[in-house]
């Protein structure tokens, strides 16, 4: 009797531990999905605050350009600009950027002030599966900046 009560629990434990087993697999395929989650909405945020931090330092050069430049023209203010854009968002010839600058006139008179705006059309805003994950990034990163011309 006491061998049989020894195989019934040696198999007991043999079963108790094919069922942690499993629960351990399962705990571990709900840890890593939730992980893998936060990484991917973390690094959608590092990108969005990294290029939109991109379009704020363009418009203050833009507006710090075009007030010391009086008699400078629109066109070369944006081309400017254009120039400066680094990486990805001036890719293609900055053709994401869309850039203003008000007055458009030229040449501007001293004292006055000048507002350059610049607006990033942002293509991954929906990539990472942002959607699924019902969180809504802004497809368009816009930034003014105004300076008085001197």
């Amino acid at each position: 009797m006491r061998f049989l009560n020894n195989s019934v629990s040696s198999r007991l434990r043999k079963v108790s531990s094919a069922l942690s087993r499993g629960d351990a697999i399962f705990e571990m395929t709900v840890l890593t999905l939730t992980a893998t989650t936060i990484l991917i909405v973390l690094v959608q945020g590092t990108l969005l605050f990294t290029r939109a931090s991109v379009v704020k330092n363009l418009a203050h050069l833009g507006s710090t350009y075009a007030a010391a430049n009086p008699g400078i023209d629109v066109p070369t203010i944006k081309n400017y600009v254009l120039q400066n854009a680094p990486g990805i968002v001036g890719a293609n010839g900055g053709s994401s950027l869309n850039i203003t600058v008000n007055p458009n006139i030229t040449p501007r008179r001293l004292g006055s002030s000048v507002t350059v705006t610049v607006a990033y059309s942002y293509p991954q805003a929906k990539s990472f599966g942002a959607s699924a994950f019902g969180l809504n990034f802004p497809s368009t990163l816009t930034s003014s900046d105004t300076g008085a011309t001197q």
